[in-house]
This record gives structure tokens, C-alpha cells and sequence, in this order.
């Protein structure tokens, strides 16, 4: 049984278009791109103020912030949960991604001011705050 479509084609023969062995232009350094890579305090002001402009304003914000603040990856900022924040000692439990180690980082100021507004976004939250009613009773 013969198979007359198929041929013998020496070893080492590229069969194809040339297009096809073309590989895409490599990728450019960052330095090449920009000449920083982090964001200035004015444009973290401007990206404060824009997260502030909607229906969860004061969270996307408050999270912003956070963010910022703490050099948090977004896979570390929406893992967060309310029992990594100690708000009595002033502390935020970070559990690090990408095999870097957990750490514990001080509450910066602007964020302990603000935290009763922040603890109003979780209903059933236990208030222990000494400066007057639970914010939930607003």
C-alpha cells in the first residue's frame, strides 16, 4: 500500500512560511518606558479623590490608602480581613503573597482618625471605641 501524497523530506527542512519562525519584538525595560516606577503623593491625592466619588467612596478610599500606605499588592488588600486590624494597639497583620513573609505594620494616623467611619461598613462589627457611641447607633 502506497501513500503517493506524502514525500520524503531530508531531516533539518524547514517547511513554512517565514512569518511563522519570526518571533514578536522583545519586551522593553520599564526604565526604558518611564523614568519612575511609583506614583507621586499629589497623584496618590488625585487617585484618593476619584476612589472618594461614588456610591463606596469612603471604602474604595480608606482602601486606596491602606494600600499605599503599606506597599500592599491588590491580592494583599482584598484578602484583608477585620481581625488583622487591631485597632486597639494600632497594628495591620499582613499575610504577604508571592512567598515574601507576614508582617505587622503600625496604623498610620489618618487611617485611626477615620476608622469609625470605616468600622460603619461592617454591620454586626463589635464597637469598642472609647470616644462616644457605637457609629452604628448613627
Amino acid at each position: 500500500m502506497t501513500k503517493p501524497h506524502l514525500a520524503l523530506v531530508a531531516p533539518g527542512t524547514v517547511i513554512g512560511t517565514v512569518a511563522e519562525h519570526q518571533r514578536p519584538p522583545r519586551r522593553r525595560r520599564n526604565a526604558e518606558v518611564r523614568a519612575r516606577e511609583y506614583l507621586t503623593d499629589g497623584e496618590i491625592t488625585r487617585l484618593i479623590d476619584a476612589a472618594s466619588r461614588n456610591r463606596y467612596g469612603h471604602r474604595d478610599a480608606t482602601m486606596v490608602l491602606v494600600a499605599y500606605r503599606h506597599g500592599l499588592r491588590a491580592g494583599e488588600l482584598v484578602t484583608l480581613r477585620w481581625d488583622a486590624i487591631d485597632f486597639a494597639h494600632g497594628r495591620l497583620h499582613v499575610s504577604r503573597l508571592k512567598g515574601s513573609s507576614e508582617s505587622v505594620h503600625p496604623l498610620s494616623c489618618p487611617f485611626r482618625k477615620s476608622y469609625p467611619d470605616v468600622v460603619v461598613m461592617q454591620p454586626g462589627q463589635d464597637w469598642d471605641g472609647d470616644d462616644g457611641p457605637s457609629p452604628l447607633d448613627r
